[in-house]
């Protein structure tokens, strides 16, 4: 059975020890080996999903949107247009609420990290958390095919704890709301809402 994202309980001993845990890979693999580890991670966890394959592109869609499929084990998900999806909350969310009114502010590696991972692998993260949320959505995508294609993603824009939220360059960020169905304007609203906005479409 599925766990889906709304059956998930937080534990605030275990939501600040993980950030700290992140903190402690830092102060000993410094920023690359954090960045690393969170991509690794995320990796391990897409590969022990079972894979899925689904008959029609409505069959996939409406699954992921009722939290029956792997694509959305973790998070709360909504279809906005053919090819665009949200996720409503940040899955990381408690984490993060509980480390702040336990510990005050992140440490600046969680910045850094983020930084890098934008620098280096995709400029997609709003927050450390994000590499390991968006790397384990591009791993899972390839787990899953509709009618016999793989399924694809990209990531659109992000929004941190803060408020901020990360988009890639406008070149890239044109062709992926196209890609959506998803008009610019659009795409800001959605983002006043939302913590995450992506494309999603099988392979060509």
């Amino acid at each position: 059975m599925i766990i889906v994202a709304e059956d998930i309980k937080s534990n605030p001993f275990i939501d600040v020890s993980v950030f700290l845990f992140f903190e402690d890979i830092a102060d000993k693999q410094g920023v690359e080996g954090f960045t690393n580890y969170m991509i690794s991670q995320a990796e391990s966890l897409a590969k022990a999903v079972p894979e899925e394959e689904y008959e029609t592109w409505e069959d996939f869609a409406n699954a992921v949107s009722a939290g029956e499929s792997v694509f959305s084990s973790f998070e709360g998900i909504k279809q906005i247009s053919p090819n665009g999806f949200v996720t409503e909350i940040c899955p990381f969310s408690n984490a993060i609420r509980e480390y702040i009114k336990r510990l005050g502010n992140f440490n600046q590696v969680h910045r850094e990290a983020t930084d890098h991972y934008n620098n280096t692998v995709q400029p997609s993260a709003a927050f450390s958390a994000c590499m390991m949320h968006q790397t384990y959505r591009q791993e899972v995508a390839k787990r899953i095919k509709i009618a016999g294609k793989p399924l694809n993603y990209a990531q659109i824009a992000a929004k941190s704890y803060t408020g901020h939220v990360a988009m890639p360059p406008e070149a890239w960020k044109k062709v992926l709301l196209s890609k959506a169905g998803v008009s610019e304007t659009q795409g800001y609203m959605e983002m006043r809402e939302n913590a995450c906005l992506y494309v999603l479409y099988p392979e060509d």
